[in-house]
């Protein structure tokens, strides 16, 4: 069954510093019009960086609309133009004061596909230098450094429970018992 929406009016609700809110008219493939309404996010890049001796850098932050601290993998935003892979590159360095050598694409997520259309990038590093971090203006962030063995742990128990960084995880941890 063809189950595609088209389009009839986009209308723009808000437009912040880093989202806008939309309430578009809709057709649905059945004929009937309704409403969407959805958060357009340009989208972000994010890294699970992994040393040889199996440790992982991870930043603790308090995230407001959780009103809790989370444990994730660094990560950033996209500026418009920007690529996903020197995003993540940047986002390295500041959160976490990684130069990476170079960055495997673990692949592309859709974190809330209910209501944003914000594209994540996942990425790994397991070659770089170590620095120091210097994260962006009003970004409070705690670097944590633990076996990989404790964040899959963690992710397991759910003491993780950011979406990219549980798939992160999950697909590093596949990676390595398939090589």
């Amino acid at each position: 069954m063809n189950c595609e929406e088209k389009t009839k009016k986009q209308n723009e609700i808000y437009k912040g510093r880093i989202l806008t809110l939309y309430n578009d008219e809709v057709t649905l493939a059945d004929g009937s019009d309704t409403r969407r309404e959805y958060v357009h996010h340009n989208g972000g890049s994010s890294v699970l960086a992994v040393d040889e001796d199996g440790f992982v850098y991870l930043v603790e932050q308090f995230r407001y609309p959780y009103r809790e601290m989370l444990l994730e993998i660094p990560a950033g935003k996209l500026d418009v133009g920007e690529r996903p892979y020197d995003c993540a590159v940047r986002e390295l360095k500041e959160e976490v004061g990684l130069t990476a050598d170079s960055l495997v694409d673990l692949g592309l997520i859709y974190p809330s596909p209910g209501y944003t259309d914000e594209p994540l990038h996942i990425f790994l590093a397991t070659s770089f230098t170590v620095g120091e971090n210097k994260p962006d203006e009003h970004e409070l962030l705690n670097v944590k450094k633990m076996k990989f063995e404790e964040a899959l742990r963690m992710v397991e128990s759910n003491e993780i429970k950011d979406a990219k960084s549980v798939t992160a995880i999950l697909r590093y941890a596949v990676m390595r018992k398939c090589h």
